[in-house]
């Protein structure tokens, strides 16, 4: 790939002092002249060639390009240098007129331009957004020594999530892909289209995705001699979650269908729900399933998964066929199904990588790169706040979904999230990258040295995603050591890559929320709330995305972002609010790490060269993929809350009481998203 570069870089390019590339873009004229007059030979039958050898003449036309910065693309023309009139030679009158609906003579007025080719340079996300876009795995490149091409290797997923693969774009640019929530603005002026969103039921190729993942994980990553194994004490054994998926799906295909449960039966009740204890106090757990005297066999569990997913298969083709006129009540099961199944691919990788790394049996092919000590983008971006940030979705009244048909474009979100609520927020800073592996080392050294007091202790700071490595013994908390490693490495399933010698120290932490909390302090800064992130990504998104085509951009830090968009979006006679009340984002960047675009996560982007110069520049931030954000929010019920009908324990088995809010709390909220998060909820 070209590489985007300095426009007087581009130009000198494209207009070299010798003239070579004019003479090589004027040279089509003659080019054309001599097809049209074989054209006029073959039709015709005479030899009438020197007729057309002026049809456009080189003397009349000079070479002029133009770059378009923003989008990266350089446009070659040929420039009338006076009035030229172009007569068709009369033995192919007919098939002029066929073509153009005339054949009379074209005039070519003095400053018209004929266009010839467009040369696209790329950024460094381009890679990224061609391997989505195409279902790809971005997995290397190459860079020249001027960091004027690059070039890179792809590699074909033997699973992933990422979306159905799209029409590419010319620019690659990350934010002119239009998703499923947006349409697309490369190219255009600033004009908002309604966003285009999922189909509220999965299709058959998201399912086909999901399952391709499950079985990959649970089949393959985690061996069959593991499937007894308790990764996490507080939890079933693999076996478990084998089970409980495909029993989860057949209870709401059953709810969908009005039908009986798929036999054997009495799986679904041994399947239908985990353990989830409360970590605090471990003798606090809800009501879960009979466990039984001895888990049924893997062949018996994959049997009943298939008769599962063929009942699945067959709803979606039935679905299909009455045109999404379904009831509501029943498209409800059946997009509770696939989630709860997208959701547990995510939690059950967390608990696979507490495994001992040499028992993970990964058939995936990864290489990590060096460190290459590149500093992190740590801007940060302004927010003057706003009355009523909305969270959340407007209620589902499951009682009435039972005789309503689904309406077409409907959100359907779990009862956690309704009904939508607003909350105020107030004037704040927001740093516009996640703080890396290297950087929470450097923390938990202050921490040892005593250059930073906490409450808790070594143990209790160092993220359960590490591991230690070269035979360092982790810290325990029997030994109450305050002894970091010398080295750590990132647990994912495809190696442990150390933080300090490869690229791992540039990947964002993966910790827990007393963590964040302490990093965040440590700093003399505190985590954002969720009406704070919220807002603050969803205004940048759009900012973003429409500033790289506004034709002036006029950014200034000292200006919060949510009036900048404002501006943006003056021209139009709307305010920021009007797209920004949305439940979700209007534009996203097509290169977020999501839906095993790889299968862990990835660096966090390099300080740009303007990044601390350029003060009117609008900084890259990371709001989705690779890790889940924390928020200081409490996990708590929104006024007017009702547990679900259809899943009554999903979330008010997890909410804390309302004395807990101003206090230490067990559930917080994540924004978001992770490298194994379904786009679906990602995005």
């Amino acid at each position: 790939m070209d590489k985007q570069k300095p426009t007087d870089v581009i130009m000198h390019a494209y207009h070299d002092s010798l003239g070579i590339t004019a003479k090589f873009e004027l040279n089509i004229l003659p080019h054309i002249n001599q097809l049209v007059a074989d054209y006029v030979v073959q039709q015709s039958g005479s030899n009438s060639k020197d007729a057309v050898n002026n049809l456009l003449d080189m003397e009349n036309f000079r070479y002029v390009g133009v770059y378009d910065e923003k989008i990266g693309r350089h446009d070659a023309f040929l420039e009338a240098c006076e009035d030229v009139v172009v007569r068709w030679p009369c033995g192919i009158a007919a098939q002029v007129k066929d073509i153009c609906g005339s054949d009379e003579d074209v005039t070519i007025k003095r400053g018209d331009r004929l266009y010839i080719e467009s040369g696209y340079k790329y950024s460094d996300s381009a890679a990224e957004v061609f391997a989505q876009a195409t279902g790809l795995t971005f997995s290397a490149t190459w860079i020249s020594s001027r960091d004027y091409y690059m070039l890179n290797m792809f590699r074909k997923p033997q699973a992933a999530m990422t979306h159905v693969p799209l029409p590419l774009p010319v620019s690659f640019n990350k934010w002119s892909v239009p998703t499923e929530r947006s349409s697309r603005l490369a190219n255009t002026p600033l004009t908002i289209k309604a966003p285009e969103q999922f189909p509220t039921i999965p299709t058959i190729d998201e399912w086909q995705n999901v399952w391709k993942v499950w079985d990959l994980l649970t089949l393959q990553i985690i061996t069959r001699d593991k499937l007894l194994v308790r990764p996490i004490d507080l939890r079933h054994p693999f076996i478990f979650y084998l089970g409980h998926i495909p029993a989860f799906a057949d209870i709401h295909m059953a709810a969908a269908e009005a039908a009986p449960l798929s036999e054997p039966a009495i799986f679904a009740q041994w399947f239908e729900r985990g353990i989830d204890p409360n970590m605090e106090d471990t003798s606090i757990c809800h009501s879960h399933s009979e466990v039984p005297d001895k888990w049924p066999s893997v062949e018996e569990i994959t049997v009943y998964r298939d008769n599962v997913r063929r009942r699945i298969a067959a709803w979606i083709d039935s679905y299909a066929a009455l045109k999404g006129n379904v009831p509501a009540d029943a498209a409800r099961h059946v997009w509770m199904a696939f989630e709860h199944e997208a959701m547990h691919i995510e939690t059950l990788l967390y608990m696979v990588l507490q495994m001992d790394p040499e028992d993970i049996r990964s058939p995936i092919n990864c290489t990590f790169a060096p460190n290459r000590f590149a500093l992190p983008d740590r801007c940060w971006v302004s927010y003057a706040g706003y009355p009523a940030v909305v969270l959340g979705l407007p209620s589902d009244n499951e009682v009435a979904l039972a005789t309503a048909t689904l309406p077409p474009g409907h959100v359907f979100g779990w009862d956690n999230e309704s009904p939508s609520t607003n909350i105020a927020v107030k004037p704040f800073r927001i740093q516009t990258q996640p703080i890396t592996n290297g950087e929470y080392f450097t923390f938990l050294k202050a921490v040892q040295s005593g250059n930073a007091k906490f409450k808790r202790s070594i143990y209790d700071l160092v993220p359960r995603s590490w591991i230690a490595l070269e035979c360092d013994q982790h810290p325990t908390r029997a030994a109450n050591t305050a002894v970091l490693a010398t080295n750590y490495g990132v647990r994912t399933v495809v190696g442990t890559p150390s933080i300090f010698s490869t690229e791992a120290a540039l990947w964002p932490v993966i910790v827990s929320q007393v963590q964040a909390t302490a990093y965040a302090s440590w700093k003399g800064k505190r985590l954002p709330t969720e009406s704070e992130w919220t807002h603050a990504a969803r205004t940048y998104h759009l900012a973003y995305a429409l500033s790289i085509t506004a034709s002036e951009s006029n950014y200034s830090s000292a200006v919060p972002l949510d009036m900048y968009l404002d501006e943006l979006l003056s021209a139009q006679n709307t305010t920021a609010s009007v797209h920004t009340c949305q439940p979700y984002d209007l534009f996203v960047p097509s290169d977020a790490n999501v839906g095993f675009a790889h299968w862990h996560p990835v660096p966090v982007p390099a300080l740009q060269p303007n990044a601390i110069t350029d003060a009117d520049s609008l900084p890259d931030a990371t709001f989705i993929g690779s890790t889940w954000e924390w928020t200081s929010t409490q996990f708590y019920s929104f006024d007017g809350f009702q547990p679900s009908v259809m899943y009554p324990g999903y979330s008010a088995d997890f909410f804390d009481p309302p004395e807990t809010c101003d206090s230490d709390s067990t559930h917080y909220v994540i924004k978001g998203g992770a490298y194994a998060t379904h786009p679906r909820i990602a995005l």
